[in-house]
């Protein structure tokens, strides 16, 4: 059994020695960390911009390394003794070293979430807007530790960095929320914020009056102190422990929930490959995505009763199935789709060898046509140009002549047969090739060769030529001709052409 007696005996002589601490010293060096200088600022700045950064990053690391030169311990400490000792000026005192630093603090972290392109809440920042009784009870350690080290001048450094911990992050996440214009967040920052600062300043007084400051104080200003630490840590326990039953409430319902589908998807040879639980007001909204082999029908309204039976809430939930296969089914899916393959091969196979010369015709009929020259579809398949090749070997007759074969026979389709480029027949006019007018007669038997040059122009969208004569009146004659048929021809005479007139471009 534990010496109840003897533990209250230690505890009591603990105290005896505490007597012996230099009051007057203990206050001078409280009084000097609660001193609004140059020097408290530029840690507040330094500290605060150094913590949000952090915050914005995720880094814990950052965040802890931030609150290594946090100046707050000072002011928070002669707060708590200012109460301890009813010491109103230096509590003012303390009051304003301490509102200067959380403006200083707000204004720098509101400041870096301005002009930083990361303005999303990380994980962290998260973390310091749901305040719990938990954080209360931290404060409430920190505090009690700050002010030992401080009065007993032990390890006042790294207390002050736990103190420091506890205040300088929720400060700058509420510089977030407000920078962001999101009040939930700077909401709940601020009332951890608000939570760590009264539990400190309380704690600190609890130590104080341990050590017997203030023991000049009338009962009266006794009871009010205890009065007034009573309140302040009723009044913060209160919303904190609501807080931490919520969220314990939320952890229990969460567990339930992904206990209920895992044994569902478990049942029907599946797994919850994912899972978002929200709750709105009394309402938790789940979204899951269960792989399952095969659908199973009215599973969701199933998981949905079950769980609202055992959380006695309701729940909103949307399962999205995504149907998978197991290795059995995988097997005998390759092996069907092998025989499959096998089939079609030997169709493949069989008609291959019945279309063989079919295949053999249709390729020798593309190289020679290929060789005689581009073959073109035009206009959705209504007509088709045939730009013949030198190496076709046709002349300008016989390719209208081709063309005229392939259109005689065709089905609506209209073919266009380009001969290649070359010189242009002589036409023979004898001297009674013109009538009297001097035109060309229709019986002359240049006419053929006339008609296969025109053609010949038409097809090459040549509208300009030269016409070469014996004389005058046969070039103008076939010049005349060919203006009728849209081509403009300018006439030459050449001595000893005789009866032949050519006609080459210009």
């Amino acid at each position: 059994m534990i010496d109840m007696a003897g533990a209250w005996r230690r505890l009591g002589l603990w105290r005896i020695r505490g007597q012996h601490i230099d009051r007057a010293a203990v206050l001078a060096h409280i009084e000097e960390g609660a001193r609004l200088d140059a020097r408290y600022a530029l840690m507040v700045t330094l500290a605060c911009g150094i913590a949000m950064l952090g915050l914005l990053q995720n880094s814990v690391a950052v965040i802890i390394g931030a609150m290594l030169i946090s100046p707050l311990m000072g002011p928070i400490i002669a707060l708590g003794m200012s109460l301890a000792t009813f010491d109103f000026i230096s509590m003012r005192r303390a009051l304003k070293t301490l509102a200067t630093g959380i403006a200083l603090a707000l204004a720098i972290a509101i400041g870096i979430v301005l002009v930083s392109p990361l303005q999303e809440a990380t994980p962290e920042i998260l973390a310091r807007t749901e305040p719990t009784l938990f954080d209360l009870l931290v404060a409430v350690l920190s505090g009690i530790a700050g002010a030992y080290a401080t009065i007993t001048r032990k390890g006042e450094t790294i207390v002050g960095v736990a103190i420091a911990t506890a205040l300088m992050p929720p400060l700058a996440v509420v510089g977030f929320g407000v920078a962001t214009g999101n009040g939930g967040i700077a909401g709940g920052a601020g009332f951890l914020f608000m939570t760590n600062l009264l539990a400190i300043a309380f704690s600190a007084t609890i130590v104080a009056r341990w050590y017997r400051f203030g023991a000049a104080d009338s009962p009266k200003q006794s009871a009010w102190q205890a009065g007034l630490i009573v309140a302040g840590f009723a009044l913060l326990s209160i919303p904190l422990g609501f807080a931490l039953r919520d969220i314990a409430a939320r952890g229990l319902a969460e567990r339930t929930i992904r206990t209920a589908l895992d044994a569902a998807a478990a049942g029907a040879g599946g797994r919850i490959s994912a899972l978002r639980i929200e709750r709105v007001g009394e309402v938790y909204a789940v979204d899951a995505v269960l792989l399952a082999s095969r659908h199973r029908p009215g599973m969701a309204a199933r998981i949905e009763s079950q769980v609202e039976s055992a959380l006695g809430r309701p729940l909103q939930l949307q399962l999205r199935e995504v149907l998978t296969t197991d290795d059995g089914a995988l097997a005998a899916q390759a092996d069907s789709l092998a025989r499959l393959r096998e089939s079609v091969a030997a169709l493949q196979s069989d008609a291959q060898r019945r279309s063989a010369a079919q295949a053999a015709v249709d390729g020798m009929r593309a190289k020679a046509i290929a060789h005689l020259g581009a073959f073109d579809v035009l206009d959705g398949g209504k007509a088709a140009r045939w730009r013949l090749r030198p190496q076709a070997g046709l002349d300008i007759a016989a390719a209208r002549a081709l063309e005229s074969a392939m259109n005689a026979g065709s089905d609506g389709l209209r073919v266009a047969v380009v001969p290649a480029l070359q010189a242009l027949p002589a036409a023979t006019l004898a001297a009674g090739d013109l009538d009297a007018a001097g035109a060309i007669d229709g019986d002359a038997p240049g006419n053929a060769t006339l008609a296969s040059i025109a053609w010949a122009l038409s097809r090459w969208d040549v509208a300009e030529v030269r016409v070469v004569a014996g004389d005058r009146a046969r070039g103008d004659a076939v010049a005349a001709w060919l203006r009728a048929r849209g081509i403009r021809a300018e006439v030459s005479v050449a001595a000893g052409a005789g009866d032949a007139v050519r006609i080459g471009l210009p």
